[in-house]
């Protein structure tokens, strides 16, 4: 029997598990899109979630058993103890300011819009940590680095937000990425599946994992978190100030890491595929639809698409391909202005980077290398990393990123390099 570290990463709309041995790639993966339509319960299915995705796991690979767990999920979503949930992408009102923490406004608007929640809960979680909280019994925040304290809260600035000391001990001890959480109680194994006792390892934020995942740890090394949303990350030695640019430590002591959210690409072309389908009269897959519109040996013939159609998502893919190219120049001219080197390539991660064409439109658009990794799930893959630094099998994080992403295949860029 094969053992394997079974990775779990909360996304918006689905949780992702799979299967991780010591090797680059994953044994088996399975997919849960939730049903719930309403962000405030949207833990509740986290659960069952997890419990349907590892009886795919089983399935898929029998022979596998279970090492370890680890968590990792979006965030700053805020749940409390009866799994009532506030989304990483919802703003409610908010009275607190002149604060770089990402969670006390949210905690405020929280306690705002669901107060019985927020008072009667014993505890307040972000989102994997709740899952990892019904697995273990164990109340935990996974703070990623010590640089993150000021982004999270700090007891002086909970007091002069208006926390009082009872609301600050809603809020649980931090703990490091790869902590041991604890172990499988017996309520979890009989609602999930998992045996009783196994250790459940922390993972983290799923763009602090999904670094890891695409070894987005040296100066001048990019990535492309593609999905729903699109969140482009830039290794740096310093931070960097620009438009739109969100610069946080990095899981690495002395390195930053440059971020810029593109909110709605993955998003708007969900959308115009879902008009193409109710327009055709069946389903169509992502990547016959982008192979029809650029006309690239689509699987069916062409004339699936009417010609408005077609023009419809041209534009589609060219704005959202602009953004993306808007997004790495932001970061490139950050990178001049602060004297350092600018990226010359790109690792791309998720859904998107199963799809060829689409990979490729965005490798010329950009005029940059895009590499896709062995497992694309890169969130899976640092939780792997990080379960397996703390087992032992590596020194350190970089030892493992360095032996545990691969990759899978490099696109070129397709215009010539005078046209560049």
């Amino acid at each position: 029997m094969k053992d394997a570290v079974l990775c779990v990463d909360i996304g918006t709309s689905s949780l992702k598990a799979a299967y991780m041995a010591d090797s680059p790639k994953s044994i088996a993966y399975a997919r849960y899109t939730f049903t719930e339509k309403q962000p405030s319960k949207i833990a509740s299915e986290w659960i069952i979630a997890l419990k349907s995705c590892l009886e795919e796991l089983k399935q898929k690979a029998p022979d596998t058993g279970i090492e370890a767990v680890c968590i990792s999920g979006n965030g700053p979503t805020v749940v409390s103890e009866d799994g009532t949930t506030l989304m990483w992408y919802e703003n409610p009102a908010t009275t607190v300011k002149n604060t770089k923490s990402l969670f006390l406004p949210r905690l405020d608007g929280f306690r705002k819009l669901y107060q019985n929640q927020w008072y009667e809960s014993p505890h307040i979680f972000s989102g994997p940590e709740y899952l990892i909280y019904l697995l273990t019994g164990t109340p935990l925040t996974i703070l990623p680095e010590e640089r993150y304290l000021e982004y999270y809260w700090t007891e002086s600035e909970l007091k002069e937000q208006g926390f009082s000391k009872e609301e600050s001990k809603k809020l649980p001890p931090f703990v490091k990425p790869g902590s041991l959480a604890g172990k499988i109680t017996e309520k979890a194994a009989l609602q999930t599946g998992l045996l009783e006792g196994t250790l459940v390892f922390c993972g983290g934020p799923d763009f602090i994992v999904a670094l890891l995942g695409t070894d987005t740890l040296e100066t001048g090394r990019m990535c492309d978190r593609s999905g729903s949303s699109e969140g482009i990350n830039l290794c740096t030695p310093v931070p960097i100030e620009g438009s739109s640019i969100r610069t946080l430590p990095s899981i690495i002591p002395g390195m930053w890491n440059a971020g810029i959210i593109i909110p709605d690409t993955g998003r708007r072309f969900a959308i115009y595929k879902e008009k193409v389908e109710s327009i055709i009269g069946q389903k169509i897959t992502h990547k016959n639809l982008v192979a029809q519109i650029v006309n690239c040996n689509a699987e069916d013939s062409i004339s699936l698409l009417t010609p408005e159609l077609r023009s419809e998502g041209m534009t589609v893919i060219h704005d959202v391909t602009h953004q993306l190219w808007a997004a790495v120049n932001i970061l490139k001219s950050a990178c001049q202005k602060a004297g350092i080197p600018e990226p010359d390539c790109m690792t791309i991660t998720g859904g998107q980077a199963l799809n060829e064409i689409w990979t490729q439109v965005k490798c010329n658009a950009l005029c940059l290398p895009i590499s896709v990794t062995e497992c694309v799930d890169a969130e899976l893959v640092g939780d792997n990393i990080l379960t397996r630094v703390t087992l032992g099998y590596y020194d350190s994080l970089e030892e493992a990123a360095f032996c545990l992403v691969k990759k899978a295949r490099v696109y070129m860029p397709e215009t010539p390099a005078d046209r560049r």
